[in-house]
């Protein structure tokens, strides 16, 4: 009858780091003991099998042909373990976690917010920190471990900088206004998409980069009073559009936020150009009329290179990919 026998996998593990670093003080080290508690590790593995592992020389260590076939073993064994553990943390993490993200004031108020419900639905357990900062506060609570994800629009990140970085979405500007108008100033507003299209012809062309800002001024003019954004709108290639006569300093209204000037729009009021992000569900739900110009801004997510994120940060990448594929 063939004798049988067990291995236990803490003496494996002390092989396998012996075989790997062809050091028992290097194993010692690498599993934080004592090289003669590895060393008795071995010793009883190797009683327990009835088979010598390993030749040991005086500077040297070396697998023996038992050694060598228990090694292959050893290694999926190990990997196989290391794969578990790594599952089950996943699933503790599921049980209770933080995912803390931070961006600027635009992104955190108006674009991160559309995957909150989803992300809430799916994992009810995990709890979802939105932070707002300014870019530059965003590289320093990266490094620091104050927040697992950065979100940025429109700038990139230096490259000297050790991130991994990945853009996610391009945010469009929509000429904006009102469907509380006139219906003659609403078919005019259907008519804007015609305009967008001759301004890209060759007898209209393109300015920087951007449809024939004269034409689209022509436009807004029709739909006076321009809401000029705020100062600290990040999305300042809305100008392009404009004329040079029209300026803030002239402006018979001014709103000092985007949420403002998106009130005075559902109001009937003027015109503004605005990131699709902020009208999303108004333009869907017929609540405003709108026309994408050509210009966007991307939206990059971001966070530290070389590093394993935390499982619920991962959850919610994939739920930010689902929504935006859709």
């Amino acid at each position: 009858m063939r004798e049988e026998y067990s291995v236990d996998i803490q003496h494996l593990r002390a092989f396998y780091e012996v075989a790997r670093l062809k050091s028992f003080s290097k194993a010692a080290a690498a599993l934080y003991l004592s090289q003669p508690a590895v060393s008795r590790q071995i010793s009883s593995l190797e009683a327990e099998i009835g088979l010598p592992l390993f030749v040991r020389m005086a500077n040297h260590v070396s697998l023996t042909e038992p050694g060598r076939k228990l090694l292959t073993y050893a290694e999926e064994i190990i990997r196989t373990l290391e794969q578990a553990n790594r599952t089950i943390q996943d699933l503790r993490d599921l049980r209770q976690g933080t995912v803390t993200v931070a961006a600027d004031s635009y992104l955190s108020n108006y674009f991160l917010p559309r995957f909150a419900g989803e992300f809430h639905r799916r994992y009810p357990s995990l709890q979802l920190q939105i932070r707002s900062h300014p870019h530059g506060d965003l590289y320093n609570l990266l490094a620091g471990g104050e927040i697992d994800l950065a979100f940025f629009c429109g700038v990139e990140p230096s490259e000297n900088l050790p991130l991994t970085l990945e853009p996610l979405y391009q945010e469009r500007l929509f000429l904006v206004t009102s469907t509380k108008l006139s219906s003659k100033a609403v078919l005019k507003t259907r008519d804007i998409s015609n305009v967008m299209t001759l301004s890209n012809k060759q007898e209209n062309p393109e300015v920087n980069g951007f449809p024939n800002s004269t034409r689209i001024a022509e436009v807004i003019a029709e739909y006076s009073p321009f809401l000029f954004p705020p100062l600290t709108y990040l999305f300042s290639k809305y100008k392009e559009f404009l004329s040079d006569e029209q300026s803030p300093a002239d402006a018979p209204v001014t709103v000092d936020s985007l949420e403002g000037i998106k009130t005075f729009l559902l109001n009937g009021f003027g015109s503004s150009i605005l990131p699709e992000s902020l009208i999303k569900q108004e333009l869907e739900q017929g609540a405003l009329l709108g026309v994408p110009l050509n210009c966007t801004y991307p939206i990059i997510l971001t966070y530290p290179k070389d590093f394993r994120l935390p499982h619920p940060a991962l959850l919610f990448i994939g739920v930010i990919h689902k929504l935006i594929n859709k």
